[in-house]
């Protein structure tokens, strides 16, 4: 943990790194533009209040300015965060400093699709429209024109088969490590997953293979994004939205990637910070049971 003095300087830090509520990071870069119809990007608060907002924010910057994860990387995994929570007035913040680091629009447009996957398409088309007042604001696209993204082509059926299969295979999915001789991985105790086969009806088999080829083919297959940034995303949204069965499926995928267990903590830590302690809490509790099975934990 952080000393108050430490704390105090990562909370200067980082804010000047990601140039918060500015277009830039230089002292003299221009106030972002609030949002039409929004909370300011700069709230104003009555004066006994600022003291707790400042402390809540120095435990914010605390996180943000760890050294287990970079800027980038928290950055990617706080804005899929606040596109799954449907935070639209911090999105709209958080893109902004996403491209004041250099992150690009296209790679801004994947981070929201990607989170769309697992946190429904509504949330992808909300987090769009906030991204687009971002781009506007910003003077990258005249007002009413979209988002400064070339479109991709969607993929045909044998292309997005093909993707999934690619993508499936690297992430070593439902086992531990890479390779059909790997071991399974064994679910969460009381899970439905992985489901038996032999026991699935028909619709369930359909539908199975329909979300496959979409997220794993479509969206993990898709150039924008590598499948690192791309992991982090997945376990960050489905952290927040509590989706324990799948969230465990997925720290195994990252681990089987090569990220490490201190990564994949960071990445729960800084989801934390938008969807609370208990979120955390309970992130861990699963990232443990999976940790247990590559032997790099040990049980009570």
């Amino acid at each position: 943990m952080m000393t108050q003095a430490q704390r105090e300087a990562a909370y200067e830090r980082v804010r000047r790194e990601l140039g918060i509520d500015r277009v830039g990071t230089a002292p003299e870069a221009p106030v972002l533009r609030s949002r039409q119809g929004g909370v300011p990007a700069r709230p104003a608060y009555a004066l006994p209040v600022e003291a707790e907002i400042h402390g809540a924010q120095l435990y914010e910057y605390e996180i943000w300015g760890r050294p287990g994860l970079d800027l980038r990387t928290r950055s990617f995994i706080t804005v899929a965060v606040l596109t799954a929570l449907g935070r639209e007035d911090q999105l709209y913040r958080y893109v902004n400093s996403a491209l004041n680091i250099g992150i690009t629009p296209e790679e801004i447009h994947e981070t929201l699709l990607h989170a769309g996957v697992y946190s429904g398409l509504p949330a992808w088309e909300n987090a769009a429209g906030v991204a687009g007042e971002v781009f506007v604001a910003r003077g990258l696209v005249p007002a009413g024109s979209g988002a400064p993204v070339e479109p991709k082509p969607a993929m045909d059926h044998e292309e997005r088969r093909a993707a999934r299969n690619r993508v499936v295979a690297a992430l070593g999915v439902g086992r531990i490590g890479l390779g059909p001789d790997a071991p399974l991985l064994e679910p969460l105790p009381g899970s439905p997953f992985p489901a038996a086969k032999p026991g699935r009806l028909a619709f369930e088999q359909e539908l199975a293979g329909i979300t496959a080829d979409y997220g794993y083919g479509e969206v993990w297959g898709r150039p924008g994004l590598d499948l690192r940034t791309r992991s982090f995303i997945t376990v960050s949204v489905l952290q927040v939205q509590y989706q324990n069965d799948q969230l465990h499926i997925h720290v195994n995928n990252a681990l089987n990637l090569g990220i490490t267990p201190e990564a994949v903590g960071e990445a729960i830590t800084q989801a934390g910070i938008y969807d609370g302690g208990s979120g955390w809490h309970n992130a861990m509790n699963v990232a443990r049971h999976v940790f247990l099975q590559h032997g790099i934990a040990e049980g009570d």
